[in-house]
């Protein structure tokens, strides 16, 4: 295989400089990166392949987000896992400040981030770390499977070590041995689906959403597009769908209107003793933003986020 690899300084992990390098490169190609790759396979369980697609087909960096409880978990675990892991394998491994970048000629362009690194002249050693809330199987998830393969390349081994701590407070060793067959594979892929981006095409095998083609399309030209006459079917296909949605939407409406009229003040429903529905009730507290912004408009507009939002509406439809 024809690789060209590189190291890049790594920015403070999260950190937009750091989503930067991750979504292109000095010349403003894409790439992708090891924790999402499984995305294009549509292996992801985190990262639906359109949603993917969507992110690298727009001209923006993801900007950073606040750690949910797995990320939080894993960046606080993560400096005592990897001392364990030293420990258990006799290793040492230290955390990389550098990023690493792989790029074939046929456009394959892959980065990865490794949690764990030993060199000694041309002994070179990867471990990623990874910290669970459920019991570990033994096998490598296919998302973990392809993100290993990915570091390989970018790092120029074969064969990561997993130090994977789960639920049962156990830190598991387990060896992933990549092939270049694998490599040559998962290069390949990699290349097809950045060739579809730099051609700002939709690869093979996404299937849009709503909800993802909306985050594709956020700059609306106010222009107007000729739509080939198969539009009108499709158009046609909509109506139908909205119409029998809202014949059901009405009709749930009803059924749920007389069911919650019988159950009235109460909490739960039993029918021969049995509970067949629960309507409990919820107080929550909401951010008062009109309020806000009259009281302390600095503060309001500091930590407002602008999303565009486009609704699609047939014609004679109303919002």
């Amino acid at each position: 295989m024809n690789i060209t690899l590189q190291r890049i300084t790594k920015p403070t992990h999260g950190e937009q400089d750091w989503l930067n390098l991750r979504f292109w490169d000095d010349k403003k190609r894409k790439r992708v990166s090891a924790s999402a790759v499984a995305a294009i396979y549509g292996l992801h369980p985190f990262v639906p392949a359109d949603k993917y697609a969507a992110e690298l087909l727009g001209d923006v960096p993801p900007s950073p987000i606040p750690p949910n409880p797995a990320m939080e978990r894993g960046n606080r675990l993560e400096p005592f896992v990897l001392q364990w892991a030293c420990d258990k394998t006799g290793i040492a491994y230290l955390t990389p400040e550098e990023m690493f970048v792989a790029e074939t000629p046929e456009g394959s362009r892959m980065i990865a981030t490794l949690d764990g690194l030993y060199e000694n002249g041309d002994d070179r050693k990867v471990l990623e770390i990874k910290t669970m809330s459920r019991e570990w199987g033994g096998e490598l998830p296919d998302y973990w499977r392809i993100q290993g393969i990915q570091q390989a390349i970018c790092a120029d081994v074969d064969l990561i070590t997993w130090a994977v701590f789960d639920s049962t407070m156990v830190l598991y060793i387990h060896e992933q041995k990549i092939s270049d067959e694998e490599k040559q594979e998962h290069c390949d892929a990699v290349a097809k689906w950045l060739t579809s981006i730099d051609l700002g095409i939709t690869p093979d095998g996404v299937h849009w959403s709503y909800e993802t083609i909306s985050t594709r399309y956020q700059k609306p030209t106010g222009t107007s597009v000729e739509l080939p006459p198969t539009a009108s079917e499709l158009v046609e296909q909509l109506k139908h769908v909205k119409k029998e949605l809202k014949a059901y939407t009405e009709m749930e409406d009803r059924l749920k209107a007389e069911l919650c009229d019988m159950i009235g003040a109460n909490e739960y429903a039993t029918v021969n003793g049995t509970i067949i529905a629960t309507w409990k009730g919820r107080t929550w507290a909401s951010l008062d933003i009109k309020t806000l912004k009259a009281l302390e408009p600095a503060i309001a507009e500091k930590y407002s986020k602008k999303v565009t939002n486009r609704t699609l509406l047939l014609k004679g439809e109303r919002v």
